[in-house]
């Protein structure tokens, strides 16, 4: 490796996990000094930062997630036992403010059986997953986008470069396991600069992904409270002519 200058990490935060970070470092030291290397992730933890401060000297940074921000986005938690998540989402189904929402669980079936039981429970809802024919997920994909579905139970499939303005509400059925799942989960809600809500029902189970995720990404996620302020997360509509004078006559008698 003496003679290799040049070192390309993707995928670069599970990479420099505590299981490869010791062998990163050994290659690294027997490469040359003037070596580039260069790192690509859609997340920097602290793990990636240590690495570029112990590694890469007057590194240069160039960012394309800008659309991936937790900016505007409300985030909470509700801690339940798996038994009571159906219970759970339509509690929040009937309190919420919901323009459109994303549901997102951990495996295909689990997309299913859950887009079954909201349907049940009288909530217009569809689905979507990898195992679906390419043609299928495109019809419910345009519906959903179009606003004929309010609703919509979904697996990892959709956190990538789908940007639906109508999404305010962002609900994790099952929560993550990688902090770059996360991050493109709820980046689904209050995109173009809008407002929105990302609540994940947590288990016993899922505590310390909870711990792991908030670290990695610098941010809190915090208990549920009894009432959600709508002002969070929906959108005020536009004042019409007529509103739009009220208000500027009632600025000028106040002043």
């Amino acid at each position: 490796m003496d003679s290799c200058r040049v070192i390309v990490l993707d995928e670069a935060d599970k990479l420099l996990s505590q299981d490869y970070n010791h062998l990163l470092d050994d290659l690294l030291y027997s490469m040359p000094n003037d070596r580039q290397v260069m790192l690509f992730s859609a997340t920097f933890p602290l793990t990636v930062d240590d690495f570029i401060k112990k590694h890469m000297k007057q590194a240069y940074e160039i960012n394309l997630m800008d659309e991936l921000t937790l900016k505007g986005i409300t985030q909470y938690y509700a801690y339940v036992q798996e038994r009571q998540k159906i219970h759970c989402l339509n509690t929040l189904f009937s309190k919420l403010q919901i323009n459109q929402s994303i549901i997102f669980c951990n495996s295909t079936q689990r997309v299913e059986l859950l887009a079954k039981k909201i349907t049940e429970l009288g909530y217009n809802c569809y689905y979507i997953h990898s195992k679906m024919r390419q043609e299928h997920r495109n019809r419910v994909f345009h519906d959903f986008r179009t606003g004929l579905c309010r609703n919509l139970v979904c697996s990892d499939l959709f956190t990538r470069g789908i940007d639906i303005q109508a999404v305010n509400v962002v609900i994790n059925f099952d929560f993550p396991r990688y902090s770059e799942t996360y991050l493109h989960r709820i980046g689904r809600s209050g995109r173009f600069g809008h407002l929105g809500l990302a609540i994940s029902l947590i288990t016993h189970e899922d505590r310390f992904a909870v711990y792991k995720i908030e670290q990695e990404l610098g941010t809190e996620i915090l208990p549920i409270p009894r009432q959600i302020d709508e002002n969070l997360y929906v959108a005020k509509a536009p004042l019409d002519d007529h509103q739009e004078q009220q208000q500027q006559q009632q600025q000028q008698q106040q002043s």
